[in-house]
């Protein structure tokens, strides 16, 4: 049963009406409006001890009202919002380092030793001593020395090496998979969901939702799909998409390195786990739709990735219906018609829908 918290000119009101009825009471035969002024008046003494004890009690109601937000995790403020995770031991995922490969080429046998810091945007740490090989070349494995977003950086970026090792234009290539994974501090609403989560789902010693709680306990995922018996009696598949919901990505090499690192860790022991990355599946969209306008176009554009957002799961398919739905919330539509696609958005597996190109046409008249 809702407890609404009433206005200080409510409460006011009440107790006025409270005390002019106890003043007559007691008093029948003092004058009316001489209680009520006194009462009622901005200038009354007693009207002036109402307007105190009724902040005071509005606080009061405040503070409960904020007490009351604090017993259950999802009304919970950050704080207590941590408090409530700490006793489930969920604890809030701290900002992460990206984590990359970058190729070096230089004279075979050229050390490259651990901690040897390379430059660009941010700095970044050589997390193990690499020995060029006879090839003239070698993968050397990375980390930001600055954890969050700031240290991702796009594929084939060229890092500078310390002169004080003798390589080919003292460059390093990122290699193709980029350093990705940088990450801000978890957000209050992602540890809410883990959770939630882990008081809906408690751990059952390598459950297929045991998997995706061990990852995103660590790793910013947006996405992770378990299958057992992917390839025959005890291997278990899990498909992982690493970002954001609204802007999924499959995971790099070092990021699959680091989760299959972790998953060995904590898998049964007669499990054998094979990791491997969510295939991103785009699905074109073309809809007719009125009013003609920009902000209604922008608005349905923005209902279809958030349905994607909201709906796509690694495996999981799309319902036509579901979609059409989300573009009729769009703020100012009015009418459309859903030209493609035409059938259920089917997917593989390992395959994730993501919006492709979205094609939002004028009707004809």
């Amino acid at each position: 049963m809702p407890f609404p918290v009433s206005s200080p000119r409510d409460l006011t009101r009440r107790m006025e009406a409270l005390m002019e009825a106890s003043i007559r009471e007691a008093r029948p035969d003092a004058d009316p409006a001489a209680i009520s002024r006194a009462v009622r008046s901005p200038r009354g003494m007693i009207a002036a001890l109402i307007r105190t004890f009724v902040m005071g009690i509005y606080e009061t109601h405040l503070h409960l009202r904020w007490w009351g937000q604090q017993y259950f995790p999802d009304t919970a403020d950050a704080e207590h919002l941590e408090r409530h995770a700490s006793i489930w031991g969920v604890v809030r995922r701290p900002a992460t380092p990206a984590i990359g490969r970058a190729e070096v080429s230089g004279a075979p046998g050229t050390i490259i030793p651990m901690g040897t810091v390379l430059s660009g945007d941010v700095a970044y740490i050589v997390d193990s001593t690499v020995t060029i090989g006879e090839a003239g070349t070698a993968l050397l494995d990375l980390r930001a020395a600055e954890v969050g977003p700031s240290g991702n950086a796009a594929a084939y970026i060229a890092l500078n090496v310390p002169t004080v090792i003798p390589i080919t234009d003292q460059v390093a290539v990122v290699d193709d998979g980029g350093l990705v994974g940088g990450a801000a501090i978890e957000a209050d609403n992602a540890l809410l969901a883990r959770l939630l989560v882990e008081i809906q789902t408690p751990a059952q010693g390598g459950a297929a939702s045991d998997y995706p709680r061990w990852i995103s306990n660590a790793f910013a995922t947006s996405s992770v799909r378990v299958y057992g018996d992917w390839a025959g009696a005890g291997t278990v598949a899990i498909i992982v998409a690493m970002g954001s919901r609204l802007t999924p990505r499959p995971p790099s090499a070092s990021e699959m390195e680091a989760i299959a690192s972790l998953i060995e860790r904590e898998r049964p022991v007669t499990a054998h786990p094979v990791i491997l990355p969510a295939i991103l599946r785009p699905v074109d969209l073309t809809v007719e739709i009125n009013p003609f306008d920009g902000p209604v176009r922008a608005a349905a554009e923005a209902s279809v990735r958030t349905f994607f957002a909201a709906e796509a799961h690694i495996g999981g398919n799309l319902y036509l219906s579901r979609l059409s739905e989300s573009i009729s919330s769009a703020a100012g539509e009015y009418r459309h018609r859903l030209i493609a696609p035409a059938a259920t958005i089917a997917v593989e597996r390992q395959e994730l829908a993501v919006p492709g190109t979205i094609r939002i046409l004028e009707p004809p008249e």
